[in-house]
């Protein structure tokens, strides 16, 4: 994996984390699994209302845009301003939410666009 997917997979986990303390949850898992063609981040929280899984959903319902990964998310404005999920979901191609024995699970997918360079 390259520096810039290392730097991308970081802001992702640093901002979901974020909206997770936001929201009052102090009691969070999140995994990372690295797979040749793409990356699975998948957190678990205790049971979240309706209003905030919508609320996430509606959040992540974003392109990914390969030019502000190139370029820098600072470029999307004022990330303060921003809703941290709003940063995840344009580096994201996908999120799967889903409620398991009293849990909130969702799982945050990234494929690799990038090709690795060899090295020599």
């Amino acid at each position: 994996m390259n520096k810039l997917e290392m730097r991308i997979i970081s802001v992702i986990i640093r901002e979901v984390s974020l909206f997770f303390m936001m929201h009052g949850l102090s009691d969070f898992d999140i995994h990372t699994e690295i797979r040749k063609d793409k990356i699975l981040l998948t957190t678990k929280t205790k049971l979240l209302p309706v209003d905030l899984v919508e609320h996430v959903r509606e959040k992540m319902d974003r392109p990914r845009e390969l030019e502000i990964e190139t370029y820098g998310w600072e470029l999307i404005g004022d990330i303060d301003s921003k809703s941290e999920l709003e940063i995840v979901g344009h580096l994201i191609d996908e999120v799967v939410l889903q409620s398991k024995n009293g849990n909130t699970v969702m799982t945050f997918i990234r494929q690799n666009h990038y090709k690795e360079k060899k090295e020599r």
